[in-house]
């Protein structure tokens, strides 16, 4: 899963602690997030979102391929 975390937050002109800071977590799980090598829950990926006042889909980019999720007709909860 890809993000804009990093993108957003040079927009917005906060360092990563600060960051961290918001959400409650370390300037690390930040790090690691910006760098692909971390997902976030989905707790705080609502906590990231809210920061920015976007959706969630708007900061995390899903690759439904990556994530093995089946795009049939099975799509909200349709048989």
């Amino acid at each position: 899963m890809k993000n804009r975390i990093q993108e957003l937050r040079k927009e917005w002109r906060i360092t990563q602690s600060e960051l961290a800071d918001a959400v409650d977590v370390t300037r690390q799980t930040i790090i690691s997030l910006e760098n692909g090598r971390y997902k976030a829950s989905l707790v705080l990926a609502h906590k990231i979102a809210q920061y920015f006042g976007m959706g969630i889909e708007d900061v995390f980019i899903f690759d439904l391929e990556e994530e093995n999720v089946c795009c049939s007709n099975h799509q909200y909860g349709n048989p």
